[in-house]
């Protein structure tokens, strides 16, 4: 991955979409950046931000070997 982008609302991160028995869904958010969904996409992430009120932030990746 060139460029990583994440959102972050408030501490922590966005993690997924939640469905729930009444066919409605939420959003799952973590406060490790590990567990957040990372995409190379910023126009799709901005998007996402928008919806739940968040930001997108780039994420520096570091090869480690």
């Amino acid at each position: 991955m060139k460029n990583a982008y994440a959102i972050k609302l408030g501490n922590l991160y966005y993690q997924g979409r939640d469905f729930n028995l009444t066919n409605n869904y939420g959003y799952k958010m973590t406060d490790n950046l590990n567990d957040a969904i990372l995409s190379e996409n910023f126009d799709e992430m901005r998007k996402r931000a928008e919806k739940i009120g968040g930001k997108v932030y780039k994420i520096n990746l570091e090869e480690v070997e």
